[in-house]
């Protein structure tokens, strides 16, 4: 089994590139609960994550980070700009289960990762 244990592993996993604001969130919040609910991925549990879930199957082009610790995957699409956060049951992994929680990744830290929609 491949290690994915870098940033570089994951950018080369997933063949896009990711917003520069999650990977700053990344890189200080990896692998921490960030309220009582939100809880972001590490850098080495994201491919673990994202290939359980299927995330590249039913949600090509997006990125699961997180779950809110009760059944939904917090979501956000590849590429070098932020786009939306957003939420989506464990259980309906696609694009038309998304609920936008803010639209990029700044708003979202600044609301205190609240996922109310």
């Amino acid at each position: 089994m491949a290690k994915y244990e870098t940033i570089s592993d994951v950018l080369a996993w997933a063949g896009h590139d990711l917003p520069d604001q999650y990977l700053a969130l990344l890189r200080t919040h990896g692998g921490e609960f960030c309220s009582d609910v939100v809880r972001l991925y590490d850098v080495d549990e994201l491919v673990e994550r994202n290939d359980t879930l299927e995330t590249k199957k039913y949600c090509p082009g997006y990125l699961t980070i997180g779950d809110d610790s009760g059944g939904r995957a917090i979501v956000i699409a590849f590429g070098k700009s932020s786009g939306p956060v957003l939420v989506v049951g464990h259980g309906d992994m696609s694009p038309e289960g998304f609920g936008c929680v803010a639209p990029d990744i700044n708003t979202w830290i600044a609301s205190g990762f609240t996922l109310d929609r």
